[in-house]
């Protein structure tokens, strides 16, 4: 399977996807200043705690990565298993699941990875910065970071489903708008759950529970498709 993610990366050119989530990571960033900034001058007293900012970034990064995940998906697995490349894909010397398995373990991976280090980076820079040049009247503790870095936690495994969810729906259309609107819908929907139930314990584990089930319920059900799929 490793010499097999080897040859995949080799073959598809993950820089849009790097370049993608760089940028996102500086917007991120730039957001949580924008909305410490202007909570302030407008005194909403909502987004006047870090808490609340640091909720908000993270829906952000959902809707971003949410969309970001269904993008890769649709390219790299949509679209091979659709087009004309599907007869040179079948040819490989290699199982049809193990191909596909390999195929979403990168995707898979990289935006963990990616929406990792892109909604905690922007969160504990604004951190550092507001320990010597304060724009929030709030105290910053270890416990907002710790509950920061949790619900993002929560919102990787969620997002991992939800582009997973989106390149099932566009599997079935065949249809690149379907994958990007579902992905757009799904994140849109439990971004809002996301800062509805904020520190709910029992609510983060059913999210993580259902979507591990999500996942788990397409991976199946396309590996099977993909199995019997006949090349036309």
């Amino acid at each position: 399977m490793v010499k097999l993610i080897n040859l995949e990366l080799q073959r598809i050119n993950l820089r849009p996807y790097l370049i993608s989530s760089t940028i996102s990571g500086f917007v991120l960033l730039a957001f949580t200043y924008f909305i410490a900034y202007v909570a302030q001058v407008e005194q909403e007293v909502d987004f006047m705690n870090y808490e609340n900012i640091f909720l908000f970034t993270g829906a952000m990064s959902i809707l971003i990565f949410g969309v970001l995940s269904a993008s890769m998906y649709e390219k790299l697995i949509i679209e091979e298993y659709s087009g004309k490349r599907l007869a040179l894909l079948f040819s490989y010397p290699v199982g049809r699941k193990k191909a596909f398995s390999a195929k979403i373990l990168i995707v898979f991976s990289f935006v963990v990875l990616s929406m990792l280090l892109c909604t905690i980076l922007p969160i504990f820079v604004f951190a550092a910065t507001e320990s010597f040049s304060p724009i929030v009247s709030d105290t910053m503790t270890s416990d907002i970071l710790i509950k920061a870095v949790a619900t993002i936690v929560v919102s990787i495994v969620a997002v991992s489903a939800i582009g997973l969810l989106a390149m099932r729906i566009g599997f079935i259309k065949k249809s690149v708008p379907a994958t990007l609107i579902s992905s757009f819908i799904l994140s849109g929907i439990y971004g809002n759950i996301a800062i509805g139930s904020a520190g709910n314990f029992a609510i983060s584990l059913l999210i993580i529970g259902v979507s591990l089930l999500a996942i788990l319920a397409v991976f199946v059900t396309l590996s099977h498709k993909i199995n019997h799929m006949e090349v036309e």
